[in-house]
């Protein structure tokens, strides 16, 4: 027995030697989970292990930016915000659907999520509000109950520079009738300023989020589905709502890198993340909500995912309109907490 574990060990350790290899660029975290659920059984579907550059969206794409004209990244994962700058620096291709077997399975939303086929979305993730049930009384129904007066003093809003920050502050502008097409953000800004005060923080992490609903800080707050788990350990007396006015959608995308140094591989594991079998694994595991529409989601893990309902609510903001103001939206914000 002991001789065949050795020849086995030696058969891996040449089959990894020798195996091709497709160059992902991608975030730090269940890096134990996506081994599991793609790494592993990709290399035994298709012989090319997954070799991954890790870090944080700014730091990747500054990365990318630096090798542009030598890549040596095939497949790149970024927050849609991310890709979008990804787009403007010429850093990726056109993504030749036809290549894509699981291509035809996914949500009409993720098929082309920031333009030009530059991208497709992998996950999908939802923000809506969490509150304490049993601190207020009256059931929170919309966004527009963050004016209300029996929650003042008692609310966090997001900080604009967080991935949620800027659609939160669109879709206040929305929802409290600013003109079709504005851009100047002037109505969010100035509904904002009658609550300011009764704002405990404008908070920057979830952590920092589920710290304050535990001290009883905060009451309420809007919150990032992929952080209820979270919420639900603290064993808090909390709902999560999905506002009358809808959800706010956010996508994680893939994109195959301008000049990538091995496109086939590159296209084989985008078609791979995309199938059946690892969205519903990542499902299950709670790493990522598929976009895939065959996933059938088990009750237990589906109160943590963006699915169903939830996912058919979901209202997503033009990233190129945020691209194009995100400085101008950043000094008025800098401005506003100024006041």
């Amino acid at each position: 027995m002991k001789k065949l574990s050795i020849i086995f060990a030696l058969l891996l350790f040449v089959s990894l030697a020798f195996a091709s290899q497709v160059n992902v660029s991608t975030w730090g975290f269940n890096l134990d989970l996506l081994d599991k659920n793609i790494s592993e059984p990709f290399l035994k579907e298709h012989g090319i292990q997954v070799v991954r550059d890790l870090g944080n969206n700014s730091v990747r794409l500054t990365k990318l930016l630096t090798q542009k004209n030598n890549p040596v990244i095939d497949v790149a994962h970024f927050a849609d915000y991310y890709a979008q700058l990804g787009r403007v620096e010429e850093l990726f291709e056109p993504i030749d659907v036809s290549k894509l077997e699981n291509y035809g399975e996914l949500f009409d939303f993720a098929k082309d999520p920031i333009g030009g086929n530059y991208a497709l979305a992998y996950a999908v993730s939802s923000y809506g509000i969490v509150y304490r049930t049993d601190l207020i009384e009256d059931p929170i129904t919309s966004w527009k109950d963050f004016w209300r007066e029996d929650v003042a003093g008692y609310i966090s809003l997001p900080d604009f520079t967080i991935t949620q920050g800027p659609a939160f502050l669109m879709h206040i502008n929305k929802i409290f009738g600013a003109p079709e097409g504005d851009e100047s953000l002037d109505t969010a800004f100035a509904k904002l300023s009658e609550i300011k005060r009764d704002v405990v923080t404008f908070y920057r992490t979830s952590s920092e989020l589920i710290n304050l609903f535990q001290m009883e800080e905060v009451w309420m707050s809007p919150a990032p589905r992929f952080s209820w788990g979270q919420f639900m350990g603290t064993g808090l007396p909390l709902a999560f709502v999905i506002p009358e006015e809808g959800v706010l959608g956010f996508f994680s995308t893939v994109s195959v890198v301008k000049n990538a140094p091995d496109r086939e591989a590159a296209y084989k594991y985008i078609d791979f993340i995309l199938s059946n079998s690892v969205q519903t694994a990542q499902a299950i595991d709670l790493v990522d909500s598929p976009v895939n529409k065959n996933i059938v989601v088990p009750e237990d893990k589906a109160a943590f995912l963006t699915v169903g309902d939830e996912a058919a609510s979901l209202i997503f903001y033009d990233i190129e309109t945020t691209v194009r103001n995100r400085e101008v939206w950043l000094e008025k914000w800098n401005k506003f907490l100024g006041q």
